[in-house]
């Protein structure tokens, strides 16, 4: 009686292997190495379109920085581009003595000239930094340019002597953007652009 038992418990979870079974069970198998493998794909894919994007960018990378250049009995504030790409102002933000605040290089070298009396008489040209300026690739602008020895010493003695604060925002043309500014932090060094956003 027990030997029945047994037998017929033995015979209860045998799996009988027909050709259906085999192929639906092979057809279950192979759809889920398909969709692992479907996954595994769509992952390279997102990573292959990240490198493609940070490729791109790099491509149409804008650098600005700033110098000054004094010779020949010349005297300049120059802001240029050293990247590959355009840059897109969106922004400028000029603060004197934590007082006055300026949206344009203009604006500030005109209340400059007019407010140091030995300035108002020199010879200078200039050319607006402002919203909305494009600075294309390996070009450069000067803010300001002072002739003569003497109006450069004027010029420069006023200058050095008030606390500015310089914020310049620009963009990429994926709207990638970054600061440039002469004030350092723990974060960065003076004059080294910041990435501020990523879109």
């Amino acid at each position: 009686m027990s030997d029945q038992i047994t037998s017929s418990k033995k015979k209860r979870w045998k799996i009988n292997w027909t050709s259906d079974k085999i192929m639906s069970t092979s057809a279950l198998f192979i759809s889920v190495i398909s969709l692992i493998a479907l996954l595994y794909q769509s992952y390279l894919a997102r990573e292959d379109n990240k490198l493609t994007q940070m490729q791109q960018s790099a491509s149409v990378l804008p650098y600005l920085n700033q110098w000054l250049s004094d010779y020949n009995d010349t005297f300049k504030l120059v802001i240029g581009n050293k990247g590959v790409g355009p840059a897109f102002i969106t922004n400028v933000d000029i603060t004197v003595d934590n007082s006055k605040n300026f949206q344009s290089s203009n604006a500030f070298f005109q209340d400059m000239l007019k407010t140091h009396q030995p300035l108002d008489t020199i010879s200078y040209l200039q050319s607006d930094l402002v919203k909305g300026f494009v600075l294309p690739a390996n070009d450069a602008i000067s803010v300001i340019e002072v002739y003569g020895s003497d109006n450069i010493t004027a010029f420069k003695k006023a200058f050095n002597a008030m606390n500015i604060v310089f914020k310049i925002t620009y963009e990429d043309v994926y709207g990638t953007q970054w600061l440039l500014t002469n004030v350092e932090s723990k974060d960065n060094s003076a004059n080294i652009p910041i990435l501020i956003s990523k879109d």
